[in-house]
């Protein structure tokens, strides 16, 4: 099933060319495709889990929306997303409360500290937006995303980052961090995916493979 065009069908197609001219296209880690990756995923594991499909193809569309702004200001970008949303909602002539309920959405899926995700939606933007930072296309992010910050692919030296301890620090947890059975269900393969990616890394950076 072509998830992506299954979502795509059911918004407005002003407001997705209001949403990726948004996109400013300096970070291959969190550009256009992510977003659109996410709202596949979105799609995907909303139908499996029952999710109000709306909501939640609204929020997975303007999840990122406030990433350039972040880069200049150094606002969360959720904060950002959820505030643009707002006024891109409006213009669609969408109700306060349907609005409200997006916002909430969109605040949630990155949530550090405080409450978690509470609602089914916010949890599915939650595990999508986090899906697509493991598995094969996890691994491709990370690493476009050190390219990005200047970091070297390897160093010997413990306090520099590099995608390995990206890996090692963040992306090796995020499967037992997902809310819906949908989504640990998917983490499983991805996750296994990378942990053999990142073995073969050690071994052939260091000449044994």
């Amino acid at each position: 099933m072509d998830y992506l065009k299954a979502g795509m069908e059911r918004l407005p197609q002003r407001l997705v060319a209001a949403a990726r001219e948004m996109f400013d296209g300096q970070d291959p880690a969190h550009d256009w495709q992510h977003n659109l990756r996410v709202m596949a995923m979105c799609e995907r594991i909303g139908q499996a889990e029952g999710a109000d499909m709306t909501v939640l193809g609204l929020a997975a569309l303007l999840h990122d929306i406030g990433r350039a702004e972040e880069r200049r200001t150094g606002e969360c970008h959720a904060q950002i997303s959820a505030r643009a949303a707002e006024g891109l909602l409006r213009e669609e002539g969408l109700p306060d409360s349907l609005i409200a309920r997006v916002q909430a959405v969109i605040l949630a899926h990155r949530f550090r500290k405080g409450q978690p995700p509470v609602t089914l939606e916010e949890k599915i933007l939650f595990d999508a937006d986090k899906l697509d930072s493991i598995g094969a296309i996890g691994v491709a992010r990370a690493f476009a995303y050190s390219g990005v910050l200047g970091q070297p692919i390897w160093a010997q030296q413990p306090e520099q980052h590099t995608p390995l301890k990206e890996y090692e620090w963040k992306l090796v947890r995020i499967k037992d961090q997902l809310f819906t059975s949908s989504a640990r269900e998917i983490a499983e393969q991805r996750h296994r995916f990378m942990v053999q990616f990142f073995e073969r890394w050690k071994e052939e950076v260091q000449g044994m493979r």
